[in-house]
């Protein structure tokens, strides 16, 4: 039975959301972004939505054409709040959630030449800069990012802005990604639960509000998923990942350079 690590975050719901729960030959395992990363490079999970930094890892990884988790500027829920000025930050709190965020960051310091960042592990809110701490800013994503930009009044740095800023291409998150033997009519059901949660968005969207209202209203809601993320994988995004790429191997000497994604392509 064919193992599907899924998100359980309003951004991935158009691309899971629809996933037959009932599956005669697949099983659906939930998971937070970095989570599904380990659990497919320990074979637990046989393809994930995971996040895109973890396509480099194995030779045999495979990256499932079609769709993805992404942004063409703000993003909204990938949120760096801070009570620095950006180039006086020394020491982030962050959730490692999403290594592709904790990345990004590096490599926006990376961009603009500061120094990288020191991460500490944390939890998903900003009790930390209310405290006389050694903090200088909290990274929050997801849910949690989307809550707090609408009551906090520290300055916050849009990761997925700062990222078009510097290089005029979108940024991707998360990509469904197995191995080079992942059965063709799996690559096909995600590619079409996808269709139909993407014709789906706004009730999700409404679906979303009336369930968490303290975070997003209806018409936030249905903005964040129609506007802030994007779920295409096209030329852009590709050309974006390989960028993305080649600055953390100018970063990290233990990420090979010579890497390139490839693809499983869904009939």
């Amino acid at each position: 039975m064919v193992r599907v690590g899924i998100i359980d975050f309003l951004n991935a719901a158009p691309l899971c959301s629809q996933l037959p729960r009932d599956h005669e030959r697949w099983q659906i395992v939930e998971g937070l972004p970095s989570e599904l990363a380990t659990a497919l490079r320990c074979g637990e999970i046989d393809v994930g939505l995971v996040p895109q930094v973890e396509a480099c890892f194995d030779a045999d990884y495979r990256i499932v054409d079609g769709h993805c988790i992404s942004c063409d500027g703000e993003v909204a829920s990938i949120l760096l709040f801070e009570r620095k000025p950006w180039q006086q930050l020394e020491r982030v709190a962050a959730d490692r959630a999403s290594n592709s965020s904790i990345a990004l960051l590096q490599v926006l310091r990376h961009l603009d030449g500061l120094a990288p960042l020191e991460i500490v592990e944390s939890c998903s809110d900003l009790s930390l800069l209310e405290q006389p701490t050694a903090i200088d800013a909290v990274l929050l994503i997801g849910d949690a990012a989307l809550k707090h930009r609408k009551t906090s009044s520290l300055e916050r740095t849009d990761l997925g802005m700062a990222w078009k800023q510097r290089t005029d291409l979108p940024f991707v998150f998360a990509v469904w990604l197995a191995r080079s033997g992942l059965q063709p009519w799996v690559s096909a059901e995600l590619a079409s639960a996808a269709r139909s949660g993407l014709s789906e968005v706004e009730r999700i969207a409404d679906q979303y509000s009336s369930m968490h209202p303290d975070v997003l209203d209806i018409a936030e809601a249905r903005d964040y998923l129609s506007r802030c993320i994007r779920y295409d994988l096209g030329d852009a995004q590709k050309q974006s990942m390989k960028l993305f790429h080649r600055f953390r191997a100018e970063l990290d000497p233990a990420i090979d350079r010579s890497w390139q994604p490839r693809y499983l392509e869904v009939n």
